[in-house]
């Protein structure tokens, strides 16, 4: 008997049908992937399971061991919500209450669930299960105050409280670094195992599937298209020759970086010349970020930066509004750096006003069009736009200032793969016409292998590795450079060889 078992379900939103009669299985202790792009439906699957999404109309069949959750009672069907069937989302910041502790919101399920096991002892075991560290000041800590990879197991643990035989995973780590991906990745597959879980594991990423499903579905459109997964695409990165004699645009000399007797960054070194790309890779906490707001100037830091043969680092006054434009940096969330009440158009304009007078739209219609945009999107407000549509403003708002180094950091950690592939293309053809030199920071290592000629690794502040591209991914000296290639799932043979 199947533990769930979907049959031409067909999901209306208003006018919108973003499923279309799918049909999927999950057995006893199976590890189901259903797997697609944004906007493919998989995530309105999942809810559509505990009936999640208000206003949205359900026709076909949702079947938990035979009995149809479209025909319970809200009533009926909260007896099976949480507890027999149980769901993980994606961000844990936003289902986690910054009020709470985390023993305390743990305990709060365990009371709604399973009230004679509802004490402090019960938590404790279950944030033992989840493999967390020193449990006691986990237990007394607020969302604020852990890690991404600890909120994560946090929400695994409140959703076994309830003792499912059902675990839906709705892209528990697409904004998690490899490392802390692999972890949680790791974790699941063990608790399967132990537990004796039926698992339905939603995601964009096809190597995680690849690696860890027992069966697969993968959704376009609305549908499912298919029930296996093609070959692994290899994706080989351009070799662009770096141009060594020419002088760097930019030279880091021991940066170093502390927040009071914590050092964040411990005297990074490196180059950047004209039209290249630097890739600079780490877990969380390793200090790439970090390294990245110095190199701006958003936090103060020792050692130079010289940029075009001056030391960033000590101008002032007109010298350094003049040399911001030169060096620009776009973040990780485009959405929350773009004010909400303010207009594409303007929002573009913004810095291009610092260093111009004059009429701005003739310079923002070029920027717009050079990243993809219509100028129509210019009277637009931020919330008017797609995730890709933020992403691209956010870049023209940089690119308007003719920057000749450009830092992009994590600009494609939370998107889809479709999305993912599609801003890198466009940052390569950006990279041609403008000329621009990349600091391409990321804790995905499929991307730095094809954007990056070549890489810094970064952990625990320090600069471990550094060297071309192809030394770093087919012949990495460093053990920890291995083991991020290794939680990454990029093992030396499927390693594709450089083109030339």
């Amino acid at each position: 008997m199947n533990v769930l078992e979907i049959q031409d379900l067909s999901v209306r939103l208003g006018s919108a049908t973003p499923v279309k009669k799918v049909s999927l299985a999950v057995r006893p202790g199976e590890f189901v992937g259903l797997v697609g792009a944004s906007g493919s439906g998989k995530s309105t699957v999942a809810l559509s399971v505990l009936r999640l999404q208000q206003r949205a109309r359900l026709t076909g069949q949702i079947r938990f061991y035979r009995q149809n959750l479209l025909t319970l009672s809200d009533k009926d069907l909260n007896t099976i919500r949480g507890s027999r069937i149980a769901m993980i989302f994606q961000d844990p910041m936003l289902s986690l209450n910054p009020l709470h502790t985390a023993g305390k919101q743990v305990l709060e399920v365990l009371r709604y669930h399973k009230p004679n096991q509802a004490d402090r002892h019960r938590v404790l075991d279950l944030l033992r299960l989840v493999e967390l560290d020193d449990v006691e000041r986990i237990y007394r800590s607020y969302p604020h105050e852990l890690s991404g990879g600890q909120r994560q197991r946090i929400m695994i643990a409140m959703a076994l409280a309830g003792e499912p035989d059902l675990l839906i995973a709705d892209e528990p780590t697409t904004a998690l670094d490899v490392t802390v991906q692999a972890q949680i990745l790791g974790l699941l597959k063990s608790l399967q195992k132990q537990l004796g879980l039926s698992i339905l594991f939603i995601t964009h990423d096809l190597e995680i599937v690849r690696r860890l499903a027992d069966r697969v579905y993968v959704m376009r459109f609305g549908k499912v298209i298919a029930t296996h997964l093609p070959p692994p695409e290899k994706v080989f990165r351009v070799r662009r020759p770096t141009a060594t004699d020419q002088s760097p645009v930019l030279t880091v000399r021991d940066l170093t970086v502390r927040y009071g007797h914590r050092t964040a960054v411990n005297r990074a070194s490196f180059q950047l010349y004209p039209s290249q790309t630097v890739g600079i890779v780490g877990e969380s906490g390793s200090g790439k970020s970090s390294l990245a707001r110095a190199l701006v100037r958003l936090i103060p830091a020792e050692g130079q930066a010289l940029l075009d043969g001056q030391d960033f680092f000590r101008l002032k006054g007109k010298d350094l509004l003049a040399a911001r434009s030169r060096i620009q940096m776009v973040f990780q969330d485009a959405a929350s750096s773009l004010n909400p009440r303010i207009p594409v158009g303007d929002l573009v304009a913004e810095g291009w006003r610092l260093h111009h007078t004059g009429d701005a739209t003739p310079a923002v219609e070029k920027v717009l069009k050079a990243v993809g945009l219509h100028s129509e999107l210019m009277r637009r407000y931020p919330n008017e736009l797609s995730g890709g549509q933020k992403n691209r403003v956010a870049l023209a708002r940089v690119l308007i200032l003719r920057p000749a180094v450009l830092i992009l950091d994590e600009v494609t950690s939370s998107v889809d793969e479709a999305i993912q592939n599609q801003m890198m293309t466009l940052l390569t053809d950006l990279q041609k016409q403008y000329g621009l030199s990349y600091l391409f920071i990321s804790h995905d290592m499929k991307a730095v292998r094809r954007m990056a000629d070549t890489v810094l690794v970064m952990k625990a502040g320090t600069v471990v590795e550094q060297g071309r591209a192809q030394q770093i991914f087919e012949s990495p000296q460093h053990a920890y450079t291995r083991q991020l290639l290794q939680d990454s799932f990029l093992p030396s043979a499927d390693r594709p060889a450089d083109t030339h």
